[in-house]
């Protein structure tokens, strides 16, 4: 690939107690086919061996620049701190624990454009040879009900370094990929090839952060059907925390402003109690399930209008990212 090598790109890794995984994570974009300006590791005050793992990478490549917090900040905070200390045309984020693979930067580079975010599919499993590929939904239809995952993001830099573009209190991921359509810029362009593996193990700090909630907020397995029977009670409980009117807010206000009219509205009826909002709200996400539901596939038939229709509580059975 004869690719112009003119942008600069930063990319960000946020580090804490990542030393398990931390060296072939370095590794991957060490040798990375695009050139890398910046490798800003801002460590969250690890207590095991990862500081001196970053430093030793340091030693040997110029480009990587260890910060350690002076407290630890959590990884949402981390990350956007971390971010607007980057100077390049373009910011890479990067987990601790994943593998790039060689060309992820030089692909998204290309393919971004004007774009405020190139994100990519993604393989996702405990080990390279035994994954599944992630290929989520990214319209703004999509995104009021899930994001998706930071480590697949390149953003412009300009845009990732806008202090607007983070919402508070939302996981940082999600509340840049929304803010990418609440612009005037052309919002996120994917790559459908996935360009990275994301480990999954019993460390991993999202997902463990995720378990402990469904468990606080007292989500139980069920079976398939305990989200069509429990998911009423927590999207009523959802609704009663300040993420979440922040958050459906913001939409309801900027999104018809940017050529987004019926996401507003959407937005606007997650804001209103009564059985009158919440109907014509299942009924939005029935008609729109193929732009909303995260796999399009299960959105076909007789079965995929249930789901559209049900979403709504679908989606607050399994969040729990508006409970810190």
């Amino acid at each position: 690939m004869n690719t112009d090598t003119s942008k600069t790109v930063d990319v960000v890794m946020c580090t804490y107690n990542g030393e398990k995984f931390l060296r072939e994570q370095l590794d991957s974009i060490v040798s990375q086919t695009y050139p890398i300006s910046r490798l800003i590791v801002q460590d969250d005050r690890s207590t095991d061996g990862t500081v001196a793992i970053v430093r030793e990478y340091a030693a040997r490549h110029s480009f990587i620049e260890l910060y350690v917090n002076p407290e630890n900040l959590g990884y949402n905070l981390n990350f956007k701190t971390a971010v607007m200390r980057t100077t390049a045309d373009f910011v890479a984020i990067s987990d601790q624990d994943d593998v790039w693979f060689a060309d992820k930067i030089e692909r998204q580079v290309t393919a971004i454009g004007q774009h405020n975010i190139c994100f990519s599919a993604h393989t996702r499993g405990e080990s390279m040879g035994n994954t599944h590929v992630v290929r989520p939904q990214y319209g703004l239809k999509a995104l009021l009900f899930h994001g998706f995952a930071g480590h697949t993001m390149l953003l412009k830099g300009e845009f990732a370094r806008n202090p607007g573009a983070w919402m508070p209190h939302m996981i940082y991921d999600w509340g840049l990929a929304v803010k990418a359509y609440l612009t005037d810029e052309p919002a996120i362009a994917r790559i459908d090839e996935p360009l990275n593996w994301h480990r999954s193990h019993p460390d991993e700090t999202a997902q463990r952060q995720h378990t402990e909630r469904m468990k606080a907020a007292g989500h139980g397995s069920g079976g398939p059907l305990a989200a069509y029977m429990h998911g009423l009670k927590h999207y009523r409980r959802l609704q009663q925390k300040p993420a979440w009117q922040l958050f459906y807010k913001a939409i309801a206000d900027e999104a018809p402003r940017h050529g987004h009219a019926t996401e507003g509205l959407m937005a606007a009826l997650m804001l209103r109690n009564g059985a009158a909002p919440l109907l014509r709200l299942c009924l939005l996400c029935a008609r729109h399930r193929r732009e909303a539901y995260p796999d399009p596939a299960k959105a076909a038939g007789a079965m995929g209008v249930l789901r559209g229709f049900f979403m709504p509580f679908i989606f607050a059975f399994n969040n729990t990212e508006f409970d810190d």
